[in-house]
């Protein structure tokens, strides 16, 4: 006989939930794909750098461009002055070419320039400072190569000693040609330079304009008189015994013959060059003394 177990109470009944909908789900946000990764993979054992993500990687802004200086009357009237005709060639021209010209104005700083060379670029000395040139204006004769009568004479090397050296001979001042004085510069030769073309050699005249005021004397060192130098005294010189006049025999002279008198010929007067075209009678003679000619007065 099975015994009889106490009946089990029963659960409690609770109501069902309701149901909600299933919320969807978000898949988790990817970067760009970097644009700087590596096409060619990572090495073995190597660790790869972790991906960038944003934007191109921004650099810092370069330094402002300063605004231009401010012009001012110096650097204007200071600029390099245009035109002035062709310059004088020498280059392939053969020894003994020359040409002669007045000075037409006042030579300034805007005058003196950079040497450069065929690529624009300035050329240097060794210790870095530029190489100048001086551009001199040049009133001249017209011609075939200079047919408005101006030209430029560019000035360097040994030109610039040579011109430095005629302008002392002169008597001119030190420093730029004057205004009017009249210049011949002639080719003389070439001197060989190592590893370049050769380089011309000049011969510079140099005539000061009419009226133009002697260069100043040198002055002295401050501070310590100069000697005036005394020419030593010779010896006085002891008399000579005069020699014993001897009696002269007379010699017979022969008698003249007559001398046949030959007329010369009859001189005909060169005529005077005329002026050259544009020169005032000043630099009229100013350019026949250079040259050695003989122009011809104005009436």
């Amino acid at each position: 006989m099975q015994p009889n177990y106490p009946t089990q109470p029963m659960m409690p009944q609770f109501p069902t939930q309701p149901a909600y909908p299933v919320q969807p789900a978000y898949a988790q946000p990817q970067g760009p794909a970097n644009p700087y990764a590596n096409p060619y993979g990572v090495a073995p054992g190597a660790q790869q750098a972790p991906a960038v993500y944003g934007g191109p990687q921004q650099f810092p802004a370069g330094p402002a461009t300063p605004p231009p200086p401010a012009g001012t009357l110096d650097g204007f009237f200071g600029q390099p002055s245009a035109g002035g005709g062709a310059a004088w060639k020498f280059n392939g021209k053969p020894i003994g070419t020359s040409y002669a010209g007045i000075v037409a104005r006042p030579v300034t700083n805007a005058d003196v320039r950079h040497q450069t060379n065929n690529a624009g670029q300035v050329q240097t000395y060794r210790d870095g400072r530029p190489k100048l040139v001086m551009v001199v204006p040049m009133q001249v004769q017209p011609s075939a190569e200079h047919p408005e009568g101006v030209a430029t004479w560019w000035v360097k090397g040994q030109a610039r000693d040579e011109l430095a050296r005629a302008m002392a001979e002169a008597g001119a001042p030190a420093g730029a040609p004057e205004a009017g004085a009249a210049i011949r510069v002639t080719l003389v030769g070439q001197r060989p330079v190592p590893n370049m073309n050769p380089a011309n050699q000049y011969r510079v005249e140099y005539i000061r304009p009419s009226g133009a005021a002697p260069a100043p004397a040198p002055a002295y060192p401050v501070g310590r008189p100069q000697e005036e130098w005394v020419p030593e005294q010779a010896p006085a010189a002891q008399p000579m015994p005069q020699p014993i006049p001897q009696q002269q025999v007379p010699v017979a002279q022969p008698m003249p013959q007559p001398v046949a008198v030959q007329q010369a010929p009859q001189q005909v007067a060169e005529q005077p060059a005329a002026a050259p075209a544009g020169f005032n009678p000043e630099q009229a003679a100013l350019f026949a003394k250079l040259t050695g000619q003989q122009t011809a007065q104005a009436a």
